[in-house]
């Protein structure tokens, strides 16, 4: 069996602390450095190692999340790409037709999604149909 020490139950306040941050509706970054810093100070009971936690924490989560910025600045330089051939645009194009009402547009949309989600990079997909659609509905489009 586990035994929980101060530690944990700061991390749990400042998990709890967070979820409060973000229902309404503001920036997480102060209370997450904080509650870092605070359990870093909880657990290891120097305040200079509680500021080495934070830090350590923050390279951390850079070197976790490097890859996945990565990803999304490739996929962004890959839209800009299609963009500029104006291959979005033609692409979505011949489904312009069939969306005349509101109900066939949703369904329309959301198969359209689907299909070129799996191909592309599903965050993308959703752009690449609904900002098309959006710009200048029935003259770029559907012309």
């Amino acid at each position: 069996m586990v035994e929980l020490t101060l530690a944990h139950w700061v991390y749990l306040a400042g998990t709890v602390l967070i979820i409060l941050t973000m229902l309404f509706r503001q920036n997480v970054l102060v209370p997450s450095l904080f509650m870092t810093f605070l359990v870093g100070i909880v657990y290891t009971g120097s305040f200079v190692e509680g500021l080495q936690t934070t830090f350590s924490a923050s390279l951390v989560a850079a070197a976790e999340l490097f890859n996945i910025f990565l990803i999304i600045t490739v996929m962004t330089a890959l839209l800009h790409a299609l963009r500029s051939l104006q291959a979005d645009i033609r692409m979505v194009r011949p489904f312009g037709y069939v969306m005349k009402s509101g109900h066939s547009s949703f369904w329309v949309l959301a198969l359209i999604t689907y299909g070129i989600s799996l191909f592309f990079w599903p965050t993308p997909a959703v752009p690449i149909v609904s900002i098309e659609t959006k710009k200048e509905p029935c003259t770029r489009l559907f012309n």
